[in-house]
């Protein structure tokens, strides 16, 4: 008889750039997160996306290229803006509602934002977890929470 399991959802951030005086690129976890709940887990990727772009990029209406350098305009120079790529994911809802539709198809997503500086990879991959181990009746079988609908935070975009 087949397992016919549910999906468990693995989130996580990494940050990858140069290292001064070097040829050589360091990788860093900025942040892991687990759930049952696919929506739990976007939101959290949503999070972690303004998290750092508030990091690099506090104001967003003052021109910076990363957190230390204020650029003045340039014609024809076009910077990969790190803060702008993840504000805007966070902030479309189509974007974020076609990451929900391939997570809970069973497909992996990834958001990559990138810069002179470096390059942060923001990922969400479903994990099959056996029908043995789910119980009968428990949210977490249908791979939503029925709370988040409840409790949404004020400081967040609107999720779905």
């Amino acid at each position: 008889m087949a397992d016919t399991g549910k999906y468990a959802y693995w989130a996580e951030v990494i940050a990858e750039g140069p290292v001064p005086g070097s040829s050589e690129l360091a990788r860093v976890a900025l942040g892991a997160f687990a759930t049952p709940y696919v929506r739990r887990a976007l939101r959290w990727l949503s999070v972690q996306a303004v998290r750092i772009a508030n990091g690099l990029d506090p104001d967003p209406e003052v021109p910076w290229s990363g957190a230390l350098i204020c650029l003045e305009p340039v014609a024809g120079l076009e910077l990969n803006d790190v803060s702008t790529q993840l504000r805007d994911w966070v902030m479309n809802e189509e974007f974020r509602h076609i990451a929900y539709r391939r997570l809970k198809g069973g497909s992996p997503f990834t958001l990559t934002a990138s810069d002179w500086t470096g390059r942060y990879v923001l990922t969400v991959w479903p994990v099959r977890v056996p029908a043995s181990h789910i119980a009968n009746g428990d949210a977490s079988s249908a791979g939503d929470d029925p709370a988040i609908h409840r409790k949404r935070r004020a400081w967040l975009v609107p999720f779905l």
